[in-house]
């Protein structure tokens, strides 16, 4: 009798644990519908995406403090004790795309790229021109970037020669980042265009004499005569100088005109003008080398004298029933980068 009484207390207590499970959705925290589970999926990704999108911003503009939104699918940057929001929404059909599995970094920073300057246009009308001025350097740009970085806004804009201007930028402290001054900025700070030209020139000109290094190098050929380059990390900019025609001459010791050759930012090149036959033996290598570039800066090369900057017209002669201009291994000039 006592062990029927305890084998019905067990069954009735198996019952009874039993009973407490009714089904599949009575513990939501491990049981969802296909439809919970999609949407937790997609929570999740998006979330993750925002902490990438994060990262990737403080990483190409550390000057611009950039942290999750508490709410939403959002970014918030932060810098000059200015705040702007950031919506992300628009990324998601791109991001939720097969094609870009794997490599949703690529999108997120396009168009954490697209968004950055108008920050920086906010930033700027409320720094004003006394706060930015120690901030603002020449940038050469050929005519298709001088229309990329202007976004459809107007640039104040100064041509050097045709296809190749300079602009007026502001370079943030503490990132390569930089922003090419408007005219609707120039105007919120109440300054002329020329005004905030002549700082930033006036800014590369301290830049320049404050060197404790000549800005470029020489490069001296037997036989042929020299040319020179421009250091790597020397701003090209540099070129608009007067002072730099004057540099290279006191080291040189010559009263010649320099022909400048600039087939990208990394590659400026030159040499006297009166050295007709070392130009007449750069000019097809400088060509080639323009055409291999795959975003070069301008292909025309350009006469650095007393007046200024201009176009160098100049064509190496051809002597009728001449042989090809080229010479043995041992006298071939190459160009240094």
């Amino acid at each position: 009798m006592r062990c029927l009484t305890l084998l019905c207390g067990v069954i009735i207590g198996t019952l009874i644990g039993c009973s407490s499970q009714t089904g599949p959705d009575s513990n939501t925290a491990v049981f969802k519908t296909p439809e919970q589970a999609v949407e937790a999926r997609k929570h999740k990704l998006m979330q993750d995406w925002q902490e990438m999108a994060a990262k990737i911003a403080n990483a190409e503009r550390p000057d611009i403090k950039t942290r999750k939104a508490p709410e939403g699918f959002a970014l918030i940057m932060s810098a000059d004790g200015l705040e702007q929001p950031l919506d992300l929404a628009p990324l998601t059909e791109t991001l939720t795309s097969a094609s870009v599995v794997g490599k949703e970094r690529d999108p997120i920073r396009a168009y954490l790229l697209q968004h950055f300057p108008p920050f920086d246009r906010v930033r700027l009308k409320a720094l004003g021109f006394a706060r930015v001025r120690s901030m603002l350097m020449p940038y050469l740009a050929n005519l298709k970037e001088s229309q990329e970085l202007a976004g459809g806004n107007t640039l104040i804009t100064n041509r050097v020669v045709i296809d190749l201007n300079w602009l007026p930028v502001v370079r943030w402290p503490g990132s390569d980042a930089q922003t090419p001054v408007e005219e609707e900025v120039a105007t919120s700070w109440k300054t002329p265009a020329d005004q905030v030209s002549a700082a930033a020139m006036e800014n590369l000109r301290q830049s320049f004499t404050s060197r404790s290094v000549a800005a470029f190098e020489t490069v001296d050929l037997p036989g042929m005569g020299r040319y020179g380059t421009l250091r790597t990390g020397v701003d090209p900019a540099v070129i608009l100088l007067p002072e730099f025609l004057s540099a290279v001459r006191k080291d040189w010791k010559s009263t010649d005109d320099l022909v400048l050759f600039l087939p990208s930012r990394h590659s400026v090149n030159f040499l006297e003008r009166k050295n007709e036959r070392l130009l007449n033996q750069m000019i097809p290598q400088w060509t080639t080398l323009y055409t291999r570039l795959a975003d070069p800066l301008i292909g025309t090369m350009v006469l650095d004298g007393e007046h200024g900057l201009a176009l160098f017209s100049y064509t190496p002669p051809t002597a009728p029933g001449a042989k090809p201009a080229t010479r043995p291994a041992t006298k071939r000039v190459y160009i240094v980068h």
